[in-house]
């Protein structure tokens, strides 16, 4: 398993230390509902890595309560988050993405629907630089949203795969592409980041 130092060559501490006070806000305000959500560890890499390469095109599938994009929208400086799930309403009856604050909404964007449908639209027009899954962990959904991503992400752009044991297609994907998966968290099925290197 790797750290952020190793993989940036640079010690991103600060950054951390800001995360781990908006995490212990969303914990706080989940208690003990969503045991699905991203986890402390994820949320603080997801975030310090976000504040790092301060990105203007963020595109996430899966978003549930909001840990996810309340996290990676607290990082953003500039830029937007597009955001892609299948419902309006969780199982709980609470909105989508509800976590969010409202200060943050301005640079999110929602997308209802399957990632496959949603998706290769979405990406037609933009260049991506930062790419989390967290939707659907088939290996035909990741393969697909991987490979649809791929091509339109930037050079140094970066891919977090989170639940990255539930499925073999983050390790079939980086064989594919002869990348690099690095494993930055070992909690709740893993958590894994491929960057776009320059060829």
């Amino acid at each position: 398993m790797e750290t952020l130092k190793e993989v940036f060559g640079r010690d991103l501490s600060k950054y951390e230390e800001e995360a781990e006070e908006i995490s212990l806000e969303l914990s706080r305000k989940l208690g003990n509902s969503f045991p699905y959500a991203l986890t402390k560890q994820k949320r603080i890499i997801l975030y310090a890595v976000v504040k790092q390469c301060n990105p203007e095109i963020v595109i996430e599938t899966g978003v549930g309560p909001g840990v996810s994009s309340t996290m990676i929208l607290s990082a953003l400086e500039r830029g937007v988050l597009h955001s892609i799930d299948v419902r309006e309403k969780l199982e709980n009856g609470m909105a989508l993405g509800f976590l969010v604050p409202e200060r943050l909404r301005g640079k999110w964007r929602l997308h209802i629907g399957r990632s496959i449908d949603v998706l290769a639209n979405l990406v037609r027009e933009i260049e991506v630089d930062i790419f989390l899954h967290d939707s659907e962990h088939t290996f035909e959904n990741v393969m697909f949203e991987l490979r649809t991503v791929w091509d339109h992400l930037r050079t140094g752009g970066i891919i977090f795969i989170d639940n990255l044991d539930f499925t073999d297609a983050p390790r079939t994907f980086v064989k594919e592409k002869k990348v690099r998966l690095y494993r930055l968290s070992e909690e709740a099925g893993g958590f894994g980041m491929i960057v776009k290197e320059a060829r």
